[in-house]
């Protein structure tokens, strides 16, 4: 950047006749009080917004549409990345919807596939009528994922092992594993949320 000019600590006390307005003044070092005048601080600050001509960038931005589904009174989830999980190289990764709602599954597959996505789904062979919706098999596609891992919520039920496959299927490159999580699906929240919400100092 031209517009920048490097401020030498020393003992001398600055005061605002030195600024220049056409100058961005920065410092490798904390400047505190007891170097420059108070004033000298909080135009610092300003400088860079209302005194220095910026290059501006115009770049083309793809609009980002949102894939919304109609409530009808299925409470499956209200978290909508348990419904759908993005999984890389335009692909997406569905919960089993179609166990619970058929209609629904068929349509949000549709919004999205029409969006260009490839659509895969979980799905289980313990499935033989459409489930309760308290039934927690949705909850698989709540997994928490790293850059080398992804750990998925495990109930001690006969779909688990079946969801595990699955996921595993679509992260071929990472390591995938099971922990046990069925309490957390009872606290108001989803699994991967506990991810983001630990205490500091709280965990051993």
């Amino acid at each position: 950047m031209e517009n920048l000019k490097e401020i030498s600590l020393s003992q001398e006390i600055f005061s605002c006749e030195h600024l220049n307005a056409n100058k961005v003044y920065f410092s490798e070092k904390v400047l505190d009080d007891n170097r420059i005048m108070p004033v000298y601080h909080q135009l610092c600050m300003l400088l860079d917004i209302y005194d220095v001509k910026h290059e501006l960038k115009e770049e083309k931005s793809k609009t980002i549409k949102t894939v919304w589904h109609a409530s009808n009174g299925c409470d499956m989830s209200r978290h909508h990345d348990s419904l759908v999980r993005y999984i890389g190289d335009n692909k997406v990764l569905m919960t089993n919807c179609a166990e619970y709602d058929a209609e629904l599954a068929t349509a949000l597959k549709a919004k999205l596939e029409a969006d260009g996505y490839e659509v895969k789904e979980l799905a289980y062979d313990s499935c033989t009528a459409p489930r309760n919706y308290a039934d927690h098999s949705w909850a698989y596609i709540n997994y928490i994922q790293t850059s080398k891992v992804i750990i998925v919520p495990m109930q001690r039920a006969q779909e688990d092992k079946e969801a595990l496959r699955q996921i595993k299927d679509c992260f071929p490159n990472l390591a995938v594993v099971g922990v046990y999580a069925n309490p957390f699906f009872s606290d108001g929240g989803e699994f991967k949320c506990y991810s983001q919400s630990i205490v500091e100092n709280s965990a051993s």
